[in-house]
């Protein structure tokens, strides 16, 4: 996985924590005197003379200065760690396919388009997502010429080529499903079919507008389906999500693929 990206997802987070981190600055500290084994705390407030003993009936209002005086050095450390990692990010290079060609003569990077256009990439070589749905939403490319959808997707693709799986992009897959009195046949395509060293197969979905009503209504169903067929988690089945509110963290595809797929 890239560092880079990594490290801008961190910075991206830790921004979002700081914007939502409230501090009051009360103006007051706590103070905690032992003897005897026996603990006694203070509420000192600033610049006003000395503690006052604090019965645990008054601990309510120490509780306040105890978080809020964890706001602020929660506030100082992001602070510094966002300034610390774009320092970093300013001495480091991003190393997907992409990133890589910017830094050579442009002959390079024409040779790799023509290679790996829509339709010249040799899908003898990585087969081409099965869909023909919507193929124009095939707009990411991944360093070794896969198309996806978005750029989760991609980043899962581009990890679980690292570590040398054997995948398929949303590979036609048929279902028996309930109809009425009967049985149909229905066809879904999951993200990622992944066979495993052992030779069992196992699928991942990536659900990335979680926040959408509609999204959330088709891929409800999708699951149905999945579950009818004997398809669930963690069986043969990795879902990741992401969404406006809801991140998506790259450190746990590295951590599915270690701890599901090759452990």
């Amino acid at each position: 996985m890239s560092v880079v990206r990594m490290i801008k997802d961190e910075i991206a987070l830790e921004c979002r924590i700081l914007s939502r981190l409230a501090v009051l600055g009360i103006e007051a500290s706590l103070v905690c005197k032992e003897s005897g084994g026996l603990r006694r705390f203070y509420l000192k407030k600033e610049k006003k003379g000395r503690p006052k003993y604090l019965r645990r009936s008054e601990y309510g209002a120490a509780e306040k200065v105890l978080q809020d005086k964890v706001a602020q050095k929660t506030r100082e450390v992001l602070e510094k760690n966002i300034c610390e990692l774009e320092k970093i990010l300013k001495k480091i290079n991003d190393y997907d396919m992409d990133s890589i060609l910017k830094k050579m003569p442009a002959a390079y990077a024409r040779f790799h388009d023509e290679l790996f256009s829509r339709d010249g990439c040799s899908e003898a070589e990585f087969p081409q997502s099965e869909n023909t749905k919507d193929r124009a939403g095939l707009k990411y490319r991944t360093s070794f010429g896969l198309f996806v959808r978005s750029k989760n997707e991609m980043l899962i693709a581009e990890a679980l080529y690292a570590a040398g799986l054997e995948f398929w992009y949303e590979k036609r897959l048929e279902l028996v499903v309930k109809s009425g009195d009967g049985y149909n046949t229905d066809v879904e395509y999951p993200d990622f079919t992944i066979r495993l060293p052992d030779g069992s197969i196992v699928y991942w979905e990536h659900f990335g507008m979680m926040d959408k009503k509609d999204y959330q209504e088709k891929n409800y169903r999708k699951l149905q389906n999945y579950l009818a067929n004997g398809i669930y988690p963690p069986h043969n089945l990795i879902l990741t999500f992401d969404g406006e509110n809801m991140p998506f963290d790259n450190g746990a595809v590295w951590r599915i693929i270690q701890g599901q797929l090759l452990g």
